[in-house]
């Protein structure tokens, strides 16, 4: 890779041209954790195969909501745009109605959420919005498992 055109394209250039073992780093029961710039590649592209497994397709909006800024999230963005679907970032501590609203104006078709507060305030609103599914991504230290709700 020789330019950079697209914003998921920084990683794989990164990768090809200068890897570096603390690409990104997260705070993890008070230790910083660092992700590999091979890792973030790596990880990624599993978010995109999970993402088409759970029917995503080009276009798609995706509403992304967390509480805290992680590693994990850098990860989704790219797996979501290298799809060519579109990541709708929301702020976390608007209201549930604010919610239906952006995510019916935003054309949301699936939602990740960090934290259970954020979850009970979409589950409020799901049945007015567009939503076919919304997804809890729980942190466990250096893994993320995807539970679905």
């Amino acid at each position: 890779m020789t330019e950079v055109t697209r914003l998921f394209d920084f990683p794989y250039f990164q990768l090809q041209h200068k890897p570096n073992p603390k690409a990104l780093v997260t705070k993890y029961d008070g230790k910083w954790q660092p992700t590999s710039t091979q890792e973030y590649v790596d990880n990624s592209n599993a978010m995109s195969r999970a993402l088409l497994r759970l029917g995503v397709q080009k276009d798609d909006k995706i509403a992304v909501i967390s509480t805290a800024n992680r590693t994990e999230w850098n990860i989704m963005d790219i797996g979501i745009l290298q799809l060519g679907a579109q990541n709708i970032p929301i702020y976390p501590t608007i209201s549930a109605e604010d919610y239906e609203y952006v995510l019916n104006h935003s054309e949301s078709i699936y939602c990740f959420v960090s934290d259970v507060e954020v979850l009970e305030k979409v589950r409020k609103v799901q049945a007015n919005t567009k939503l076919k599914r919304f997804i809890l991504l729980i942190i466990l230290k250096v893994a993320s498992t995807i539970q679905n709700y």
